[in-house]
């Protein structure tokens, strides 16, 4: 048959699984697809929702503005700290810190601030720090009063940069305004978080006054819009981020969100753990928090599960596989058949080799039998002391024979122990009261095959034993075996005992049997030495268990 038709089926078969794979790899990535577009729909919830709750947080400084100017700017301490009490603020908007009320100053009005402070709070402290801006600015309320709010009462948030940014702009367009990212006042622990504050500005009207300090109406630096000051919240983002973020469902994402651009230097906040997530499986989008924009970057954590789209896109390559394979299997039967004439005349031939072979080992295992029964009954007769006797163990050991013979036909239907082999098939030659004979080693279990082969083997080296071993005149037999690194079965057989000079070529029928058995069934290997003591063989079968 030329190189062609051999190649034909394994060229249909890569034609065929080239053309049905691409039905698989295009729903794989319509898959991939999916599965991104589900979880952007996942991102773009988690993203609503930390913007919804900051709006709810935010809408906090709105009902405070509200207060101010139903009071006409003239807001007490006491009203202000009763407004904030009864917002709940801690119970139900995790991650702010507080509401305050930052106040524009007049110049010189610095006593004033210290003496409020010392009277609603207990905290004897000027504004800090000195600034030269045109504008500046103290906080003259901050509920609730805990410890780390008032270690932020009297600070000018106006003289640092980020703050005066977000003020600015709020001044401005006279709306909330999110600054930058910045380190709260209230950090005042080692465990200190990144974290940012919404502004909203009151401006007073023409008519209204000014109080403790704050800039009356024709104030040059109010610049005419008559600015009295800022209503502000803190915030902890870590904490705001994982209020807005909790909830009946946990969403399977893992985010960072940046101050502006992605640098690590402007990260606002990330997920707990860590994510390995691939660069096009990143999620990026922008939020604008009170006039301020964040970018938000969302990858897949661990609990995202992918749809069942990559489980079809599989099973339809694994189904174009197959009828790749059948197809090239129908061409490859074709082929077979017309081999079929050729194979026909191939075991022909050898099984008329195999009948001659198994004719002469059934001549060959007749006469052993023969010799064996012979063997026995001469060597009962020389050790029996009458004919009672010598019935008795002749009778024996053909019982022994018959007992081999069943163990060989139970290692048909399952496994047989190496040692019952040797007992059975040694005792059937050697008889129950040969006292030269021992074995040993670990239980090992042989598969059918190994059993019927090693029962000739025994059977071989046993009667060959008999026959030139001369094991009447004191001689002994000693069986041993052991399992190979590999795994592999190594059996010691050891005669000792005067020699018969015949017994030294090793050329027989047995020998070649033994050999044909062990090298060519079991696939193993046979090294026979003749010592003047006696006959030494190993034989070492790599799968016993076959």
């Amino acid at each position: 048959m030329s190189t062609l038709p051999k190649k034909l089926p394994a060229f249909v078969f890569a034609v065929a699984a080239v053309i049905g794979l691409l039905l698989p790899i295009a729903a794989y990535h319509a898959g991939s697809q999916t599965n991104h577009l589900r979880f952007e729909r996942i991102a773009d919830e988690a993203v609503d929702r930390i913007a919804m709750r900051i709006n709810q947080h935010i809408s906090l400084l709105t009902a405070t503005r509200s207060l101010f100017e139903a009071r006409g700017g003239n807001v007490s301490h006491e009203e202000f700290a009763s407004f904030v009490r009864h917002l709940n603020i801690k119970e139900d908007f995790d991650g702010i810190q507080g509401i305050g009320y930052a106040a524009v100053l007049e110049p010189g009005s610095d006593a004033q601030v210290r003496e409020s402070l010392q009277r609603d709070y207990g905290v004897n402290r000027m504004p800090f720090p000195q600034s030269s801006e045109d504008l500046r600015t103290a906080i003259v309320m901050l509920e609730p009063p805990d410890e780390r709010n008032k270690a932020a009462l009297g600070f000018d948030m106006y003289s640092q940069v980020t703050r005066r940014a977000a003020m600015r702009a709020a001044r401005m367009t006279r709306e909330r305004q999110a600054s930058g990212m910045v380190e709260l006042l209230q950090e005042i622990d080692n465990d200190k978080r990144r974290g940012f504050l919404v502004y909203l500005p009151y401006f007073a009207r023409p008519s209204e006054g000014s109080q403790d300090g704050l800039a009356n109406p024709t104030d040059q630096q109010a610049q005419g819009d008559h600015l009295q000051g800022f209503i502000f919240a803190p915030f902890r983002t870590g904490d705001l981020i994982k209020a807005a973020l909790s909830g009946s469902q946990e969403l399977p994402l893992h985010m960072k969100i940046y101050d502006g651009k992605p640098d690590e230097g402007r990260l606002l906040y990330e997920s707990p753990g860590s994510s390995s997530a691939a660069p096009e499986d990143v999620v990026r989008r922008s939020l604008v928090i009170a006039g301020h924009e964040w970018t938000v970057l969302a990858t897949p954590s661990s609990g995202f599960e992918e749809g069942s789209e990559k489980g079809i896109a599989l099973l339809l390559g694994m189904c174009s596989l197959l009828v790749a394979g059948a197809l090239a299997a129908s061409i490859r039967s074709q082929m077979k058949a017309l081999e079929a004439s050729q194979e026909v005349l191939r075991i022909t031939e050898s099984a008329a080799a195999q009948k001659d072979f198994l004719l002469q080992e059934m001549t060959h295992r007749i006469k052993n039998s023969i010799a064996r029964v012979l063997a026995m009954a001469r060597q009962t007769a020389a050790h029996a002391n009458d004919l009672d006797d010598f019935t008795q163990s002749f009778t024996n050991r053909l019982q022994a024979m018959a007992t081999s013979q069943d163990l060989l036909t139970q290692a048909h239907h399952g496994k047989a122990a190496l040692s019952d082999l040797v007992h059975g098939e040694l005792r059937q030659v050697f008889g129950e009261s040969f006292t030269g004979l021992s074995y040993s080693g670990p239980t090992q279990e042989l598969g059918m095959r190994t059993t019927q082969a090693l029962a000739l083997v025994f059977h071989e080296l046993a009667t060959n034993a008999l026959k030139y071993a001369n094991l009447d005149e004191g001689g002994d037999i000693d069986v041993r075996w052991n399992r190979g690194a590999d795994g592999s079965l190594v059996i010691d057989w050891r005669e000792r005992g005067s020699v018969d000079p015949t017994a030294i070529q090793g050329t027989g029928f047995g020998t070649k049997l033994i050999r044909s058995l062990i090298e060519g069934e079991l696939s193993g290997s046979l090294q026979r030495n003749m010592q003047p003591e006696g006959l030494r063989i190993r034989l070492i079968i790599p799968d016993p268990a076959a």
